[in-house]
């Protein structure tokens, strides 16, 4: 299969984005190409170039810069969320295939006009931060999911099974899904967009590796290759759907029942060190490592992660964290710990205890 091609736009035209393309390119997995513009090229133009890159030149994608208004030599007097929003319009109404818009940049522009104008982050697919020497491999592998995924998304809600791959969704809550089965039309963006912001990047129905080895109770890092052996036991729990490729989920149902299957217990009210024992009886697999409380922490019955550490943490030894968006009724609130709060573990990514829960913590802290 040929690599998905990804069109990139920039306002500036230096060796670093040489260096970026270059990054993408050398992993095998995508190719991308850097559109020229000039300075003060108008929207419709750049529109048009665009649709046509898309439609006569079968490209798969596009990576554009969040500040084209910035300070680069071939500044524009409009932004990437101006030009997303409208190509997202076009698409809409079917003028133009939908395809995935990849938004690349440094996280200060992010944090300063991103983060701020909520209404944005639903016009980008995935957000791509530039850094001194981002994981390509990494990047890469989630842009070719997503091209490839945009060619398979069908337009009705009929769909839902075929998209994610499980012929039982109804037996999940009703509310994950209602939005599709209240609509005529869905375009192939709503599938997208609610896949990778809304299942992916939360809790429930689908988990991340991180908390699925919470939820077994094992410390990954000093179990290696046996994690790994471990993590194979379990692929009848894995989500093969729409750009899985790109990004390893679980699904939380179908993994509650395989331990209850294999150990006729509740693995929630257990330590970690039963829960390995158990796993070690079941699978053979000495290897395997339990993980051990936080600092400050004493309970190792495991559920979630520290947002933070990215370390197991029982959810009632921890403190709920403040997200840019409001929960779905059915998805679960993230955590960070107390010894990652004292730490500042986290706070240049923007990990920060929810406000409700200032009061608990400073209640921790006079305890100590």
């Amino acid at each position: 299969m040929s690599r998905p091609k990804y069109i990139y736009i920039d306002d500036e035209n230096d060796g670093s984005i040489t260096s970026l393309i270059n990054g993408f390119n050398d992993t095998g997995l995508i190719e991308v190409h850097q559109l020229s513009i000039e300075k003060g090229l108008s929207f419709s133009i750049l529109e048009s170039l665009i649709k046509s890159k898309i439609t006569n030149e079968n490209y798969d994608g596009l990576l554009i810069d969040l500040r084209l208004d910035g300070e680069g030599p071939n500044q524009l007097e409009y932004s990437a969320i101006s030009i997303s929003s409208e190509l997202r319009s076009v698409c809409a109404r079917n003028e133009l295939k939908s395809f995935p818009i990849i938004l690349c940049s440094t996280l200060d522009k992010i944090k300063e006009t991103y983060k701020s104008d909520k209404t944005s982050h639903d016009l980008f697919d995935y957000t791509f931060r530039k850094s001194e020497s981002p994981n390509y491999e990494r990047f890469s592998r989630k842009l070719k999911a997503l091209a490839e995924g945009y060619k398979e998304l069908p337009f009705d809600a009929n769909s839902l099974n075929k998209i994610f791959q499980r012929n039982d969704l109804k037996n999940l809550d009703q509310r994950i899904f209602e939005r599709f089965y209240n609509q005529d039309i869905v375009v192939p963006y709503d599938f997208a967009h609610f896949t990778v912001k809304t299942l992916f990047h939360s809790t429930n129905p689908l988990i991340k590796e991180t908390i699925l080895a919470a939820r077994l109770g094992i410390n990954i890092e000093a179990s290696g290759e046996h994690w790994r052996e471990l993590l194979s036991k379990f692929e009848d729990c894995k989500f093969n759907g729409v750009f899985s490729n790109g990004w390893n989920r679980w699904w939380a149902d179908l993994l509650n029942t395989k331990l209850k299957e294999i150990s006729g217990k509740n693995f929630s009210f257990l330590k970690a060190e039963e829960r390995v024992a158990i796993l070690k009886e079941v699978f053979a697999i000495e290897g395997i490592i339990a993980a051990k409380p936080l600092k400050l922490n004493t309970s190792s019955e495991f559920w979630t992660i520290c947002e933070a550490t990215k370390c197991p943490l029982d959810p009632l030894e921890g403190f709920k964290v403040k997200l840019s968006h409001e929960l779905k009724a059915w998805q679960e609130s993230k955590y960070i710990s107390l010894y990652a709060i004292l730490e500042r573990l986290g706070a240049d990514k923007g990990i920060e205890p929810h406000y409700s829960e200032i009061e608990r913590i400073e209640e921790y802290k006079r305890n100590l």
